[in-house]
């Protein structure tokens, strides 16, 4: 068999599946060797760029292509015909990772937009978010994390390094990226607005404050009244 040793530009993928340039720049590209095809993934977040507090979700579109169709567009010099993967709904899920927390989502296919999957979240803090889309793919388990860049979309040359990522399941390129999630107040218009997870943290915090101050008050009556009390015996004593 012949090895495969390009894969599809992300300009060119993007035109062959549908989404535009820009679009595809938002995301992050992502090709693998599966059981003697190639599988290319486009991962990113729907309505980038996304905010904490506002509804997004994974944008995973996946088209594959044989190695035979490959070998023959590199003979002919043309881009090879990719075709979108259907069906990956009932064997691939998607783990929404922030530091220790995570969530598994189910995959909905995009309306009238074959290949094209989505898993709605909404992110509550500002932090790096990483996507595990794992289940199997033709019956090979297929398990890769893709995670935002904080940096948002650096341009920068694809990495064609070969690496072997499971049994039957080789990345052989990878580029692009996905902007993490930024603050609220970034996009709040016209005023500034705070997060639930701060709005939630400020109201804990006065609540304790609240219960401090409530218990430094009584606290405080206590000792006047063991003083109060210590007064009046010392005085009955000098009576006596």
């Amino acid at each position: 068999m012949k090895k495969i040793s390009t894969a599809l530009p992300l300009a060119a993928m993007a035109v062959l599946i549908g989404i535009s340039p820009q679009y595809a720049f938002a995301h992050g590209h992502t090709s693998f060797e599966i059981n003697e095809k190639v599988y290319s993934f486009v991962v990113g977040s729907l309505n980038e760029p996304i905010a904490v507090d506002d509804k997004t979700g994974v944008d995973l579109r996946v088209t594959s292509m044989t190695h035979a169709e490959h070998e023959h567009a590199e003979a002919m010099g043309t881009t090879p015909a990719s075709k979108p993967v259907t069906g990956l709904e009932t064997t691939l899920k998607v783990e929404l990772q922030a530091g220790d927390k995570k969530k598994v989502l189910d995959f909905s296919p995009a309306y009238k937009d074959p290949g094209a999957y989505r898993a709605y979240f909404t992110p509550t803090i500002q932090t790096t978010y990483g996507y595990r889309i794992f289940g199997t793919i033709e019956g090979t388990p297929f398990d890769y994390t893709f995670t935002c860049n904080p940096a948002g979309h650096p341009r920068s040359e694809d990495d064609k390094t070969e690496v072997e990522v499971s049994a039957g399941v080789k990345r052989i390129e990878q580029g692009g990226a996905f902007g993490c999630p930024v603050a609220k107040a970034d996009l709040g218009f016209p005023e500034a607005s705070m997060t639930t997870h701060d709005l939630k943290n400020a109201v804990s915090e006065a609540k304790d404050q609240a219960n401090n101050s409530g218990t430094k008050g009584m606290v405080g009556i206590v000792v006047g009244v063991l003083g109060l009390a210590a007064g009046v015996g010392a005085w009955m004593r000098k009576k006596q």
